[in-house]
């Protein structure tokens, strides 16, 4: 396999923006998302996670099963039936971010972005596919976005995209090195050219970015070993830049859930995954959602379980010290993962989905116990 040139430039710390004040509380984000390629997660997935910056404070786990669609999960608001991070079953993941601000925007006519998400989810099979699919959408101006432009984030376990535009002007790339991340800012060429930020406030944001990749890879610029749904859950609960004060941390005080989508490269229909922090992810845990999963708590799909995780973060309260909530998560993580394997077994010796998803659910419903007691307090 041939190997990409995985690294961006690296983006200098905010410590240069000594000086500068009401300019980067004008433009306060926390949103980042990245994508991570088979060659960085040891080759058997594709990985695309989001921290979700919002204000809603209600959640739920939502499997939207419609006649002539495909279904999919995500994280949605409650009884919204929206999308802002979500897996298929065709094993498409598709995700979103909010990009720059720009005097080409929509805020009167067209779909938000989480009902493009849902779209893209619904309709679309492929990469390719969901990038035409939102192309088509921005081109007949069927998008608002109030005084902001939109990324999207878009892999099928073989390609991954990221897009970038505005209610006019429209950036599709194929993903060429092993990783790619965004806070809210626009990287293509084509697209800066329309961006109104500030050197401020773009410094900002590519901190985020910058200490994702310093998480990720030893130094931020060294590849050692294979990144993983743990390393990931680290990089998305960084809180703080105390060098850098004046920048926004990945999971300040309005980050309000973390998705992990992952994409099973051999079985994508059958074997992907949505790692879901139902709420801020330090005041929580991530819990594996197999995609074939076929019984979800009440608790969660009710909200209630998300009411308990922000009753926590408001009172500054963590669940867990992290180094045990990652030492706890490293638990759910190896029994998810080896019943992947016994399904992958299965899939590899003719059996059907129906058996695979039996062997992902009674895993699943193992770790929700344990998280169920965990929250519990028992």
């Amino acid at each position: 396999m041939m190997k990409r040139n995985y690294l961006l430039t690296l983006i200098p710390a905010c410590l240069a923006l000594t000086g500068f004040g009401t300019e980067i509380e004008d433009d306060y984000h926390e949103c980042t998302s990245w994508i991570v390629m088979p060659e960085l997660t040891g080759g058997k997935s594709m990985m695309i996670h989001k921290n979700r910056d919002s204000s809603s404070d209600r959640l739920q786990l939502y499997k939207s099963v419609e006649p002539g669609k495909n279904s999919w999960i995500s994280i949605s608001n409650l009884n919204s039936k929206l999308a802002y991070a979500g897996l298929n079953d065709k094993g498409l993941a598709v995700a979103m971010n909010s990009g720059d601000p720009t005097e080409f925007y929509s805020d009167k006519a067209g779909f938000y972005t989480p009902t493009i998400c849902r779209s893209a989810l619904e309709n679309c099979a492929s990469a390719d596919a969901a990038v035409e699919h939102i192309r088509q959408l921005i081109k007949a101006r069927n998008y608002q976005h109030k005084k902001s432009g939109s990324m999207w984030f878009i892999g099928d376990g073989k390609k991954a995209y990221i897009i970038e535009h505005d209610a006019v002007h429209f950036a599709a790339h194929e993903v060429k090195a092993n990783f790619a991340i965004r806070a809210n800012a626009w990287h293509y060429p084509e697209m800066i050219i329309y961006s109104k930020r500030t050197p401020a406030q773009l410094t900002n944001h590519h901190r985020r970015e910058f200490a994702v990749r310093q998480a990720l890879f030893a130094d931020g610029t060294k590849y050692a070993e294979p990144v993983t749904v743990e390393k990931i859950s680290f990089a998305s609960r960084i809180n703080e830049f105390p060098e850098d004060p004046k920048c926004y941390p990945l999971c300040g005080k309005r980050t309000n859930s973390g998705t992990t989508l992952v994409i099973d490269c051999e079985y994508p229909a059958e074997l992907s995954t949505m790692v879901a922090a139902f709420g801020p992810p330090r005041h929580t845990v991530y819990l594996p959602v197999p995609f074939l999963c076929s019984e979800f708590p009440a608790e969660l799909t009710s909200g209630k379980f998300c009411d308990a995780v922000f009753a926590r973060f408001k009172a500054n309260r963590e669940l867990l010290p992290q180094d045990k909530l990652a030492e706890f998560e490293r638990t759910l993580n190896r029994r998810h993962d080896a019943a992947v394997e016994k399904a992958r077994t299965i899939l590899k010796k003719g059996g059907s989905k129906a058996e695979a998803g039996k062997i992902l659910t009674e895993a699943f419903l193992q770790n929700w116990e344990d998280v169920r007691k965990l929250s519990e307090g028992k």
